[in-house]
């Protein structure tokens, strides 16, 4: 219905319809627009790391461009020949956020950023400032080195107004389709100067990798020549030492034989803290039994108890839910080990070539090093050990069998942990300390302070102190030393003698502790059982002493009381007895239901 009914009813159609609905015209497709981005290489397409860039202001990266030059010589992108000289290495400047940008300006490069270089320097700018501090002003000198350059020094990297150029289907080795061989990479990336800028120094030592004198360098542990020959000197005293001990055991005809350290009872009874007779072992034998501990990996403290806790085993309740345990109707406290650190100090005297040292262990405050040292002592690790550092005014460092700095274990087979404590401070002459090389790396070196150290505080472990014999101590300071400040005449360890030694006395604390608890117990029960058993007996042996005046009146007082409740006694028993054998009221016996 309606005037415009049959508007629609003609006998022809448009040219419309006939492109895209009747005629069947074939739409023209567009090929796709292909621009490279600024930030990408020309010849990889991905993010370059090192840019160069050529005359044409084509942006390659530099591991890539060069081994194509080398084999086609030509520009990847024009076709033209190409050297490696005519490469410009660029310098992209970026934001904090890592995003490139003008170092002028501070604007960030996009898609839509005029961006040009400057041939002479390769520092990269927008065209904005360059036309505005440069070309106005006729500036001809840059904006960053402030180095002379002309117009035609300038090299557009990328101009968004010519978006014809930089077309990928365009460029000379898409065309062709020349590339460099997988081979070729992979032999310049086998170059161990292939991901490093090397010149100088790093390249010589590139150079040297695989040659002899790099395997040497690398035996004596790197370095100078003058570290590796150091090095190498204390390496060769070591091997003329153990060839001139295996020549004398040789000569003399007797094998050594490594020491069995099989004592497992003495340390079982430090370690649980049961009196047993292990516990009453030897000095020598306890410390073999810590030794042995040690070199079977029980990494515990040898001065471990085990003590009750607060909580229980939880045998009762586990029997209660599970069928699978016997039933247990009371609970036990639950045992655990717990270290027990000594409460007495430590005392030994080192014997040195220039006197004795009395040095006194803080074995209450720093265990665990004072316990390595003394161990150490006892076992004769320090025997015929020589100081290797000795700077005046500072300190004396020693404890390292290799005598490089560098060597020496602690008894566990492994560095142990700090043990840094207010109380202990590098205050002071005469202050023992850890030697490490970081934090938590103890092993067996240590070193004597000659005047107080501050800034060692907090960072080395102090365990001891020397309170004795503070002239030997200065004849060590006296003693001339080279360059390395190693001493030029042998101060050494000769031998130790232990005084007291804490880790060896928990055991008898334990026993005496335990002994007298027994006595007084005893004692207690004695008098308890004297008084309930005949509470007549004291008091009639001590009026007996006084043999006259009112003492002899006690005795029969005492006997006629005895008689008495003996009497009362014997009457409660036999009313006892007529009870039970009288027709109960309580409801006890249910065995004839």
């Amino acid at each position: 219905m309606g005037k415009k009914q049959h508007s629609k009813d003609r006998m022809f159609i448009t040219k419309t319809e006939w492109a895209t609905e009747w005629g069947g015209a074939k739409s023209k497709e567009q090929t796709r627009f292909k621009r490279l981005p600024f930030y990408c290489c020309a010849l990889t397409f991905t993010p370059f790391e090192d840019p160069v860039c050529t005359a044409d202001g084509s942006v390659f990266e530099l591991i890539n461009i060069v081994p194509y030059i080398r084999k086609y010589g030509k520009n990847p992108v024009t076709g033209g020949p190409l050297k490696q000289q005519d490469l410009i290495p660029l310098t992209f400047h970026k934001n904090s956020e890592g995003e490139f940008h003008c170092p002028v300006l501070n604007k960030v490069f996009t898609e839509f950023t005029h961006i040009v270089a400057v041939k002479t320097t390769g520092n990269v700018f927008c065209y904005e400032a360059i036309k505005e501090l440069n070309l106005k002003t006729k500036n001809w000198k840059e904006l960053l080195t402030d180095e002379p350059f002309t117009k035609e020094d300038l090299i557009t990297i990328q101009n968004p107004n010519e978006v014809e150029t930089k077309v990928l289907d365009d460029f000379d080795h898409m065309k062709k389709g020349l590339k460099v061989e997988d081979e070729e990479l992979k032999k310049m990336k086998a170059d161990p100067s292939y991901y490093i800028n090397v010149k100088g120094d790093i390249k010589q030592m590139l150079d040297e990798l695989g040659t002899e004198k790099g395997r040497q360098a690398a035996l004596l542990g790197g370095g100078g020549s003058k570290a590796q020959q150091e090095r190498a000197a204390a390496l060769e005293a070591v091997l003329t030492a153990r060839a001139r001990i295996e020549e004398e055991k040789k000569s003399n005809g007797t094998v050594e034989t490594k020491k069995a350290f099989g004592i497992v009872d003495a340390a079982s009874a430090s370690v649980h803290g049961r009196s047993a007779a292990a516990a009453k072992a030897a000095s020598a034998d306890k410390t073999a039994a810590r030794v042995a501990m040690h070199m079977a990996g029980e990494r515990a403290p040898v001065n471990a108890k085990m003590v009750r806790s607060r909580f229980t085993s939880g045998a009762a309740s586990r029997s209660f839910t599970s069928t699978a345990y016997d039933p247990v109707t009371k609970n036990d406290f639950e045992y655990v080990k717990v270290e027990k650190n000594p409460k007495k100090k430590g005392y030994l005297q080192l014997h040195t070539t220039h006197g004795d040292l009395n040095i006194e262990l803080h074995c209450d405050i720093a265990p665990r090093a004072c316990e390595n040292f003394i161990t150490l002592c006892e076992r004769g690790y320090y025997n015929g050990v020589a100081f290797h550092r000795n700077i005046r005014n500072f300190m004396i460092q020693g404890g390292d069998p290799t005598g490089t700095g560098r060597g020496g274990e602690s008894i566990w087979g492994k560095p142990f942990k700090d043990e840094v404590n207010s109380k202990l401070l590098h205050s002071g002459r005469g202050v023992l300390s850890m030697a490490n090389s970081g934090p938590h790396t103890n092993g067996s070196q240590f070193f004597i302070l000659y005047k107080s150290a501050n800034h060692l505080n907090y960072k080395h472990t102090v365990f001891g102190m020397v309170v004795g014999a503070f002239t030997t101590l200065a004849a060590m300071e006296k003693v001339p030393v080279d360059d390395d400040d190693r001493p030029l005449e042998e101060i050494k360890i000769t031998s130790v003698d232990i005084f007291v030694n804490p880790y060896t006395e928990p055991d008898e604390e334990e026993e005496e502790k335990t002994k007298d608890e027994k006595s007084l117990e005893d004692e207690e029960n004695e008098k308890v059982g004297s008084w309930y058993s005949n509470p007549g007996s004291g008091t009639a042996e001590a009026g007996g002493v006084g043999g006259g005046g009112v003492g002899k009146y006690l005795k029969a007082r005492t006997v006629e009381a005895h008689t008495e409740v003996t009497d009362n006694t014997i009457s409660n028993i036999v009313v006892a007895k007529k009870r039970k054998v009288g027709a109960s009221s309580e409801l006890n016996d249910f065995s004839s239901w």
